[in-house]
């Protein structure tokens, strides 16, 4: 992108030009939001916008003219800062990555004595930690109540950087992860209907997410599939990504999209390994509702899609098969009940049940496989009949 920097002269010929760009806009994720003519002069007269350790510069588009500035400081110290800020008619245009690696360029070639370069944000400025995350920066630290809001309580900030290190060799340096909650794979439709449901809510769904306090990043795709997207989401830990999933259920989208299969990997919740056999569980004592086996889309939901079966006789089916044989059943003249409940826990979120089924006067020893990722989906089913 033709973006360059251009030196500002703050205390002299960029002095008018400066307090104009910092009073026509609008900061809303800065402590001042508004800052006024005579905030502007006072931190100019203080050396806040130059100095032996500041510089600042004008970001200057070949076609779209001065586009915003950025503002470097602490350059004396092994650790430098930045302060971004663009134009309001240019956010959202994908200048931000492009300044931080003009400035990174610039801080690294100019200033030896700096390993380490920093800007921080705050929590509800997911641009601006999309931007760090792409740009390859490293999320590092969140400060709870470290950042002031004028007329309102404190807000957390998050501390991205970069090292000279990962910048000369162009490998990023990942630091330990703490809570942090990711969700990743596919929605897939199953006919038009279902994606044509999905794309007249999947805007309004994105932005809502991306609002919440607690989601660093939330991005669903489309992919050459016109009935899949790809979904990737990063919540800060467990308790911001269960509050997502506790919105999303009682929502427009939740309701709009209920029963459209999902296949995703979730990393970073510490399940309780009780309550993920209770789960398991209760979806096995779904299977065997007569109401829920009659019905083609519950079973979809139940049943993984790549779902086998060896049953009694020693027939191996498909989920397709076994759905279609399900629903054409006719019940039993009473409920089956389950005896001698085992579980053993196989990793974090995945069960292996076995148990004693009986049923109009027949028995059976059944064993299943589910995985709770969030739902539970059986993976496998096995039945054995119990002679005489």
């Amino acid at each position: 992108m033709p973006l360059t920097l251009t030196c500002l002269d703050a205390t002299g010929r960029d002095r008018e030009e400066l307090i104009a760009f910092l009073t026509a806009n609008a900061f809303p994720f800065h402590v001042r939001t508004h800052p006024t003519r005579t905030q502007v002069v006072a931190a100019i007269d203080e050396g806040t916008w130059g100095g032996d350790a500041v510089e600042a510069f004008w970001l200057d588009h070949d076609e779209h003219g001065r586009v915003g500035l950025v503002r470097l400081d602490d350059l004396a110290d092994a650790t430098a800062l930045i302060d971004l800020r663009l134009a309001e008619r240019w956010r959202g245009h994908g200048l931000g990555a492009r300044a931080l690696a003009l400035a990174s360029e610039h801080v690294f070639r100019t200033r030896p004595g700096v390993v380490r370069f920093e800007g921080q944000t705050r929590e509800d400025n997911l641009a601006m930690q999309r931007t760090f995350d792409k740009s390859g920066w490293v999320r590092e630290a969140y400060y709870r109540d470290g950042w002031p809001v004028e007329g309102g309580a404190p807000m957390a900030s998050i501390a991205y950087s970069v090292l000279r290190r990962d910048w000369l060799s162009g490998v990023t340096t990942p630091v330990p992860r703490g809570p942090e909650v990711t969700l990743s794979g596919e929605l897939r439709c199953a006919n038009e209907g279902e994606a044509a449901r999905v794309r007249a809510r999947l805007p309004e769904h994105i932005a809502l997410t991306r609002a919440e306090p607690g989601c660093i990043a939330f991005d669903v795709d489309p992919t050459a599939d016109p009935l899949v997207w790809r979904v990737d989401e990063r919540f800060i830990d467990e308790a911001a990504f269960d509050a997502h999933q506790r919105r999303v259920a009682a929502s427009v989208w939740g309701s709009a999209t209920a029963g459209i299969a999902r296949a995703y990997v979730i990393r970073g919740r510490a399940q309780d390994a009780g309550a993920v056999i209770a789960e398991a569980w209760a979806a096995e004592e779904r299977l065997l509702d007569p109401a829920v086996r009659s019905d083609p889309e519950e079973l979809r939901r139940l049943l993984a899609d790549d779902f086998a079966e060896i049953g009694r006789s020693g027939r191996w089916w498909t989920r397709d098969e076994i759905i279609a044989a399900l629903t054409a059943e006719e019940p039993g003249s009473r409920p089956p009940s389950i005896e001698r409940r085992q579980s053993r826990l196989l990793d974090a979120d995945t069960v292996l049940l076995t148990y004693l089924l009986r049923g109009d006067d027949r028995a059976s020893y059944r064993s299943s496989v589910w995985r709770c990722d969030p739902q539970p989906r059986c993976l496998f089913h096995q039945g054995t009949v119990v002679p005489g």
